[in-house]
């Protein structure tokens, strides 16, 4: 829901900015050549691509069209154009506006995907770390529970042990839910509402399986769902390793009771 916001924002930000920009270079228009009004507007859609991505930039690339006919060519506060040159200056900022919105969105996304995955790779390191220094396995299951739940933004998440009393949708070693509709955004698509299973394995058979409580539209790109597989991987070592005992006193269920 965050994120949804944060788009229409991006959106609505991206619409709004060259109209005030523009406003802003009325008293200039007729010092500052109509090209260099032009490229102006162009920066402001680099910067609203950068921070608002592709959606954002194509429409503050339209806006900036239609701004800058509206208020920095003759006649002004009109739609028409009466110079030649400036129809062509109108399609080329609409052109390089699109253009360069879209590289700078995809600038923006290839620097998030480097930013994730240097997260994933924290992720697992800090669940392995507690791992390495034999942490008790409680200690284990809290910080891979942590980390799932920032992961993908959860309500919930929790252990059970088998037998498992109601079936829900698996996200299975490859990254892929099975059992469930998929509801597409725009980083992913949804988590199912109702919960995902994701098996811990120990010695290659699954000993329990921790149940992740998406709320609304909650997105999970396949690297994300890799990382769950990866985290819960380190709790099934932990407990391979563990004793029975250890194993049995694990607080399991929505309620953490042992």
């Amino acid at each position: 829901m965050n994120q949804l916001r944060s788009s229409w924002f991006a959106i609505a930000a991206g619409g709004l900015a060259p109209i005030a920009v523009a406003v802003l270079l009325v008293p200039l228009r007729d010092e500052i050549d109509n090209a260099n009004l032009a490229l102006i507007l162009v920066l402001v859609v680099v910067v609203v691509a950068s921070l608002g991505g592709r959606r954002a930039g194509a429409v503050a690339a339209v806006t900036s069209t239609l701004a800058f006919d509206f208020f920095l060519t003759r006649p002004f506060l009109s739609a028409r154009v009466e110079s030649a040159d400036d129809i062509e200056t109108l399609l080329i900022l609409l052109a390089v506006g699109l253009l360069v919105g879209e590289l700078a969105a995809r600038a923006r996304h290839a620097r998030r995907d480097q930013e994730l995955a240097a997260s994933a790779v924290q992720r697992v390191h800090r669940v392995a770390d507690t791992v390495a220094r034999g942490e008790p396995l409680d200690v284990v299951l809290g910080s891979v529970q942590a980390e799932l739940t920032d992961l993908f933004g959860l309500w919930d998440c929790w252990l059970e042990r088998p037998p498992f009393l109601w079936v829900i949708p698996r996200l299975d070693r490859s990254g892929t839910v099975e059992g469930a509709d998929h509801a597409w955004l725009d980083a992913g698509f949804a988590l199912p509402r109702d919960g995902v299973e994701l098996a811990v394995v120990a010695r290659g058979d699954a000993v329990a399986r921790l149940v992740l409580l998406a709320g609304p539209d909650t997105p999970a790109s396949l690297d994300q769902r890799v990382v769950a597989v990866a985290l819960a991987d380190q709790l099934g070592a932990a407990m391979a390793a563990a004793g029975p005992d250890e194993i049995a006193a694990l607080p399991i269920g929505p309620d953490r009771q042992p």
